[in-house]
């Protein structure tokens, strides 16, 4: 009997056991019946979703059920359902994306070999193609009509513009990125536009130089940069070598007929050409008739020294050395050879070489990208001043304003031009379109009520008069109705506001710094005893000549420097984004945008960040093109994208505007002034500072101060500075040549 019910007593224990088993087994059925309701969109809201912190909702409110595989397993069957592209189509747009490439790769090794062609390495400007002076009647205005511009591969650029350029106006050539600017000014300097008169000087300066320098010095480089002057100089020997006139004097202005690498050959003493031409005209009275070849050389030796003359040749290095100053090039750097300069400063010399030769119609494609602000005041001043033709590319709005008389709007195949500067372009064109969209609206509302009548009186046999009449009137307003206005979208961006962190965020206390310490006192460092803090409501900007230690401060700030002295302290919890003008290059073009970011974050997921780049007008196919096939702009919204997701406390800006368009300019304004985080600017556009920052703090002589005026008076003490240095420097140069 024990024994049976032992045996019971085990039955029931295994009966337990079952039904443990049972219970388990049910669970994990409704866990599956759960999953299945999840996956056809029945959605319970789980503790998990609810338990997020106001953080954690601000960074995923673009997704919903993230933690369960929600969205992802949604837009996997959003893409099945909306995929209607076969196979055989999917094969055509990969071998159309390996044209494309072919088409880029082959456009990069164009735009090399024109470099070369221009000059290779060693170019200081676009080559400056000589103008013909017997051509045209020297008229100083241009207009020409008609014009047609369209790139290699068929892309129409301009269809039936007009180019009006009026002696003395100073343009700005406004249009969006990769419209055809860059081209246009191109095909002006090359005389590649039918009509455009040959008798100017044109000289277009471009937005990068690939130049690897030379020996030849800074001031030398300028000089030698004029290939008309160069080679009236050059004609010059060989006429007077010929003439055999006065060979002592030849003698000793050898060094200023010849374009050697010597700092003095470009000098003429100042009364030189005017004693020249007096000796010459004097020599014509004297001149045998019989002797035709010594009278046309004598003639020919003339008209050079009068355009020497008015090339402003007697004053040559004077005016060279003033160019450089302005741009900030100490009188060192002037001396020193053009190979001891970075990139930037490459462009600098470009630039003063363009100035130096002072063309009829300059062309600037971007020229302040490479200045800092001190540089770009003084720029600002030396073009209003300019006396000749001038146009201008430019995305900084305030350089704009300073300089322009009026304003090109490179559009739909046209040029539409414009009175007064960037302003009241905007003013302007905004109550243009208003008036053509009163008028467009105007001619639709007098329309319906017209359709309404002929509706409502069609089958009236005692109207029928006036009905056809009122046909007869809507066709002609149709056929003369004005042009429906399209009013393009504003595109916006936003970065998500961090958590609240204790103070400090970021404080510099007595920080010193420099590449040499060990080799300088304290009182010679970089930067000496630095007092500064950051935090979530901080709107500094930096400001302060080239090498001052401007971006030096940032990488001590950012951590990727330490300080020889002093100490700078960070919140253990604190984010910092960082946007340099180069943080749309960093990414590999070879990969798309979504794959460039899933690299920069490694956490992320490929449905997330496809969302996510969405906001920044990525979508579709252009989110999984390889980057290299985006447009400027594009990629300057993946690179905005990028700063977002790492949903910064503190950002901290290395000229963020450089290579930037204006909407896209204006959406980063927009952004940074919503954002509740801190913000640290070094930026040499004007409109960029004084509408996102409201700290300025000056570095320069080893200090960081606070500066407690407004940004007016920092630019009158800037531009006094500059003009003093200006003054030394030609009185330096002038003593040396004494």
């Amino acid at each position: 009997g024990n024994g049976n019910g032992n045996g019971s007593n085990a039955n029931t224990n295994t009966s337990n056991g079952n039904g443990n088993g049972n219970n388990t087994n049910a669970s994990s059925t409704n866990d599956n019946i759960q999953a299945r309701k999840l996956k056809q969109g029945i959605v319970s809201f789980s503790s998990n979703l609810d338990n997020q912190t106001d953080a954690e909702k601000d960074a995923t409110r673009f997704l919903w059920g993230t933690d369960s595989g929600v969205a992802a397993f949604t837009n996997e069957q959003k893409d099945a359902h909306s995929e209607t592209i076969s196979a055989k189509d999917r094969r055509k747009q990969k071998q159309e994306l390996e044209r494309m490439r072919r088409e880029y790769e082959e456009k990069v090794r164009a735009l090399e070999a024109e470099e070369e062609k221009e000059g290779g390495n060693n170019a200081v400007v676009s080559a400056m193609v000589l103008p013909d002076y017997g051509s045209g009647r020297n008229e100083k205005d241009i207009q020409v009509k008609n014009v047609s511009l369209s790139l290699d591969n068929g892309r129409c650029l301009l269809d039936g513009a007009d180019l009006k350029f009026t002696h003395l106006r100073r343009y700005g050539l406004v249009g969006k990125n990769g419209i055809g600017k860059t081209t246009l000014l191109k095909a002006i300097a090359k005389f590649e536009i039918e009509g455009f008169p040959k008798h100017h000087r044109v000289l277009h300066v471009r937005q990068e130089v690939k130049s690897a320098g030379s020996e030849v010095s800074v001031l030398q480089a300028v000089l030698d940069s004029d290939a008309e002057r160069n080679a009236l100089l050059n004609e010059q020997k060989e006429l007077l070598a010929r003439l055999e006139i006065d060979k002592s004097d030849q003698n000793n202005n050898d060094d200023t007929s010849s374009s050697s690498t010597d700092k003095n050959n470009n000098n003429i003493n100042g009364d030189s050409l005017t004693k020249k031409r007096e000796q010459l005209q004097l020599k014509l009275q004297n001149a045998k008739d019989d002797d035709d070849e010594f009278n046309r050389d004598l003639q020919r030796l003339d008209e050079v020294y009068a355009r020497l003359n008015i090339l402003s040749s007697d004053s040559a290095e004077s005016r060279a050395a003033q160019i450089l100053s302005g741009l900030q090039f100490t009188r060192e750097m002037q001396d020193g050879p053009t190979s001891a300069l970075s990139g930037g400063w490459r462009m600098r010399v470009s630039l003063a070489a363009a100035l130096f030769i002072e063309p009829d119609v300059l062309l600037l494609d971007e020229p302040t990208n490479h200045l800092d602000l001190e540089a770009v005041l003084w720029l600002e001043s030396y073009l209003c001043e300019y006396k000749h033709t001038l146009i201008v590319v430019s995305h900084d709005r305030g350089f704009l304003n300073e300089i322009c008389t009026d304003i090109i709007e490179f559009k739909n195949q046209k040029l539409n031009y414009y009175k007064g500067d960037y302003d009241t372009y905007v003013r302007t064109s905004a109550e243009m379109v208003k008036n053509q969209m009163r008028v467009y609206q105007a001619y639709q509302d007098k329309r319906a009520h017209m359709m309404e009548f002929i509706e409502k009186f069609r089958a009236n046999a005692k109207r029928a008069s006036i009905v056809q009449s009122r046909i007869k009137a809507v066709e002609k307003m149709d056929l003369e109705a004005p042009e429906k206005v399209e009013v393009e979208a504003i595109w916006r961006f936003s970065i998500p506001n961090p958590e609240p962190l204790g103070r400090p965020i970021i404080s510099v206390d007595d920080a010193s710094f420099d590449y040499k310490h060990e080799e300088k006192k304290s009182d010679e460092y970089l930067l000496q005893k630095v007092n500064f803090g950051i935090d979530l409501s901080s709107r500094i900007a930096i400001l302060g000549p080239n090498g001052a230690g401007k971006s030096t401060l940032l990488n001590l700030i950012t951590d990727k420097l330490n300080p020889v002295n002093g100490s700078i302290s960070r919140n253990g919890r604190l984010r910092i984004g960082i946007f340099t003008q180069h943080s749309a290059d960093k990414f590999d073009l070879q990969l798309s945008s979504v794959e460039n970011l899933l690299n920069l974050f490694p956490g992320a997921v490929d449905q997330e960040m496809r969302s996510f780049v969405g906001r920044f007008q990525i979508q579709g196919s252009e989110a999984l093109k390889p980057m290299m096939m985006l447009s400027g702009g594009q990629k300057s919204r993946v690179a905005f994208a990028a700063l977002a997701y790492q949903k910064p406390h503190v950002i901290i800006m290395d000229e963020p505007t450089n290579h930037l368009d204006m909407e896209s300019i204006d959406a980063l304004v927009e952004a940074v002034k919503d954002f509740k985080g801190g913000l640290v600017v070094v930026s040499h556009d004007q409109f960029f500072i004084t509408n996102t920052c409201t700290e300025l703090w000056v570095v320069g002589d080893g200090k960081a101060e606070r500066l407690r005026g407004g940004f007016e008076d920092y630019k009158k003490a800037t531009m006094k500075r500059t003009a003093k240095r200006v003054a030394d420097s030609v009185k330096s140069l002038s003593t040396i040549n004494n």
